[in-house]
């Protein structure tokens, strides 16, 4: 039974992930980062999918090596994230505190993968996402 006035979120109409991506932590990414043999957009991409909330203080903070695909569209979109994306080994997905988009979306972009047999490429989860790496790393960020 539904609840009358119940606001709707906006990926109410969407499916449930069913894979359940790895964790990565800020000093995992850090240590990616920092290795002179791998190359970010090569090796590993970080996907920002924050819309919203980007440029509310104090999130209004992107990762250096970070492209921003919103969780409002990312299912969507999926043939053409997936077209993008590939080829590139770690696909790294946070949102302000991976808690909820960051999580779904690596889930949606993980079983896209599967469903297409890809094994070039998973996804994963940014522990506390942007505000994590904010507080480990201020330094390393850019603001919008």
């Amino acid at each position: 039974m539904s609840v009358p006035n119940a606001k709707k979120t906006w990926y109410s109409d969407l499916p449930t992930p069913t894979a359940n991506p790895a964790d990565i932590s800020v000093s995992e990414l850090r240590a990616l980062m920092d290795d002179p043999g791998l190359v970010a957009g090569r090796d590993y991409i970080v996907v920002d999918v924050r819309r919203t909330d980007l440029d509310e203080e104090p999130a209004n903070v992107v990762h250096p090596a970070a492209v921003n695909l919103p969780a409002q569209s990312f299912h969507q979109t999926l043939p053409m994230i997936f077209s993008l994306l590939h080829r590139i080994p770690k696909v790294i997905l946070h949102c302000s505190s991976s808690k909820g988009r960051g999580p779904r979306c690596a889930g949606w972009y993980q079983d896209y993968l599967d469903q297409q047999n890809c094994k070039t490429s998973a996804a994963y989860v940014l522990v506390g996402g942007i505000n994590a790496w904010r507080d480990a790393y201020p330094g390393s960020i850019v603001d919008i």
